[in-house]
């Protein structure tokens, strides 16, 4: 079958199809007349027309079981064939009529074309336009007399195309008189400017020895925009508009391919069961059962990173693909983390409130498999042995990562309701004025103790907290709770304290410190000028110039500024010049290895001496020696803390070291 007979099936089966599945009558009328006029132009003939027509109702027949369907069907399509062939036979003897009259009337000529559906539209050999029918008026927003004289690739093109359409017309010279030239879609441009694609084909003519070129043109738009529909209804999911399991197979396809080229990143596939949705959409009735569905869909969406594929695998089944993965294993924890995390909320349907969970299985590429439909099966195996477990956890195929995701998963969900059952507290650390060993401030550290794990260690929980995006609200926890115990110790009459609370970097870099400490301070429940904040240097690297704006705001509010873990970043002092600290914190790594290595002890000195020069205040963290102590009062650091003072204490325990009024000893 030659190329022109495959676009005549193709186009006879959509406007077939539509016409089936109720499309507007008339539209079908015109498309069934254009099909016959096309056939009589040499497209195909009229068995050949009959035996697609019956192919398309035999295929149909084999897809379909209920016999009131098909009896249907055949009614409908018969009424379609009719018409085609009704319209077949007056196109031909319209097309007969004009061949005969091309010689004997141009009147009658101009009357044939000028009624033509298409857009006909003829110009002399150097393809100047002689004539332009009604419907190239219409197509192209040309008037007739508009068009005339033109350069027709001038006219009706954009630039880039011109030149192929100039070789098309030499290419129909040189070609046997009356052969229509091969049918291609292009882009044309309207008299507005805007573009549209149209399918063209041009004929070569001689006519009384007046040679002359016909160009052909219909605007594909609206079969373009149908044949769109048709592909997007066929890679996506028709409730949920996410990609459904062709179009999820296909990307996976390509990701494996391109991973194949790249073999240091990996991908994986997370297989997500919902929890309880049958029982959900059984009692509640399907309508909620897809309103739910649809609620599901839009955030997992909305959570996943941008370039992640989220399909929808079946009825209550997702499948979300992670490819390009530079940390492997950890980014697709990290990632199943935040999808069960996505569930702690409620769901909203119809007024109710709906609570559900997930469980989530995960395949590795290549560990877990090469091929798409091995990496899909393992990472759904993995999700049912997570509901097997008791659902609303992660499970990887290969069993020891399992055994790592769920204790990270666990300790997640815990984390999640932390601060709403009351877990946390807030331990404070002596700052200790070297001059005299009297207390003049504290720094204030979360301690997490959990009813079944124990006291947790914040190397444990404040990563997980930063990752999960609870860093936020632990940190205003924090602020605030460390704000108000000192507000107690001041009307208890103790001396006022400086509270020092650390801001972890995500905090700091999306900018949610500046205003939760606002919020605070206009309610009252912060004292500015007794506060510090503690920043480290890593936090302001990634945009200095943001940074400083958001340090300056906080100055602005009243808050002190500490630069934390001094020495371990990569500050220079041009930007420490520029950055509205109060204070550098030689970290304490320098301070143990002090009396052991030479290299610390000038570190901290040079620390100590730069920031005499910039006429900041200086505290050591980490002292648990007197010898550590000796060497940092003869160098002139103004403060420290550490465990030769006190460790971080509960409120209680470190009002009654306030209440000694200076440090052990």
């Amino acid at each position: 079958m030659n190329i022109g007979h495959h676009d005549f099936a193709q186009d006879y089966e959509l406007a077939f199809i539509n016409y089936l599945n109720g499309g507007d009558q008339e539209t079908a009328l015109q498309r069934a007349y254009e099909l016959g006029r096309r056939a009589i132009a040499g497209e195909q003939t009229i068995l050949g027309l009959i035996a697609i027509h019956y192919r398309l109702v035999q295929d149909l027949k084999s897809r379909l079981r209920a016999p009131q369907s098909w009896r249907e069907i055949i009614a409908r399509s018969e009424a379609f064939l009719t018409q085609a062939l009704a319209l077949f036979e007056m196109t031909h003897r319209q097309t007969l009529e004009m061949n005969q009259s091309l010689r004997d009337s141009e009147r009658r000529k101009a009357a044939i074309v000028g009624s033509a559906f298409d857009s006909i539209v003829t110009c002399d050999v150097n393809g100047r336009i002689i004539d332009f029918n009604p419907a190239a008026e219409q197509m192209f927003g040309h008037t007739r007399g508009q068009a005339a004289g033109c350069q027709l690739a001038e006219l009706i093109l954009p630039a880039s195309r011109r030149a192929a359409f100039r070789q098309t017309l030499e290419s129909c010279r040189e070609r046997a008189e009356g052969v229509i030239g091969r049918r291609e879609e292009i882009t044309a441009q309207r008299a507005d400017g805007s573009e549209f694609p149209v399918e063209m084909a041009v004929t070569f003519i001689k006519v009384d020895a007046s040679p002359f070129f016909t160009a052909y043109l219909r605007d594909l738009t609206e079969r373009k925009a149908y044949e769109a529909k048709i592909e997007y209804l066929a890679t996506h999911d028709a409730l949920t508009k996410l990609a459904n399991r062709n179009l999820l197979n296909d990307r996976l396809e390509q990701a494996i391919a391109q991973l194949a080229r790249r073999q240091e990143q990996a991908l994986a596939v997370l297989f997500v069961g919902i929890e309880r949705f049958k029982f959900i959409n059984d009692s509640m009735g399907h309508t909620f059962g897809d309103a739910l569905i649809q609620e599901i869909a839009g955030r997992l969406q909305r959570g996943v990173r941008d370039g992640d594929t989220v399909a929808r695998q079946s009825g209550d089944e997702f499948v979300i693909l992670m490819a390009g993965l530079n940390g492997g294993v950890q980014d697709a924890l990290r990632g199943a983390s935040e999808i069960l995390a996505l569930f702690m909320q409620p769901f909203t349907v119809a007024g109710h409130a709906i609570h559900l969970a997930c469980s989530v299985g995960v395949s590795i590429y290549p560990e877990d498999g090469k091929a798409a439909e091995m990496l899909l099966a393992n990472a759904d195996a993995a999700m049912h042995r997570a509901k097997a477990a008791g659902g609303g956890s992660v499970q990887f195929y290969t069993r020891d990562l399992s055994a790592f995701a769920a204790e990270r998963v666990k300790l997640e969900n815990a984390l999640w309701g932390g601060l709403e059952r009351g877990e946390f507290s807030v331990f404070y650390q002596p700052q200790v004025r070297v001059a005299d060993g009297v207390i003049v401030g504290a720094e204030a550290l979360i301690r997490w103790q959990h009813p079944e794990l124990g006291m947790i260690h914040p190397e444990r929980f404040i990563a997980l907290a930063e990752e999960t995006g609870l860093i936020g609200p632990i940190g205003e926890w924090v602020l605030e709770t460390a704000n108000a115990q000192n507000r107690l110790w001041r009307h208890s009459g103790f001396p006022d304290l400086r509270i020092a609370v650390n801001v972890s970097a995500r905090q700091f870099r999306q900018g949610g410190i500046l205003p939760a400490l606002e919020t605070l301070v206009a309610a009252g429940q912060v004292e500015p000028g007794s506060l510090e904040l503690e920043v480290t240097e890593s936090s302001l690297m990634e945009d200095m110039e943001q940074s400083i704006h958001i340090l300056n705001e906080l100055h602005v509010l009243g808050a002190s500024l500490s630069l934390d873990d001094f020495g371990t970043g990569y500050s220079s002092l041009a930007y420490l010049r520029r950055l509205p600290v109060d204070r550098l914190k030689i970290d304490q790594s320098f301070v143990h290895e002090m009396e052991a290595d030479p290299q610390a002890k000038t570190m901290v000195r040079e620390i100590i001496h730069l920031s005499q020069a910039f006429a900041l205040n200086i505290i050591a963290e980490g002292v648990e020696t007197t010898g550590e102590l000796a060497f940092l009062a003869e160098q002139g650091c103004h403060e420290y803390q550490g465990y030769l003072c006190a460790r971080p204490l509960p409120a209680g325990q470190f009002e009654r070291l306030l209440r000694r009024g200076r440090r052990p000893g």
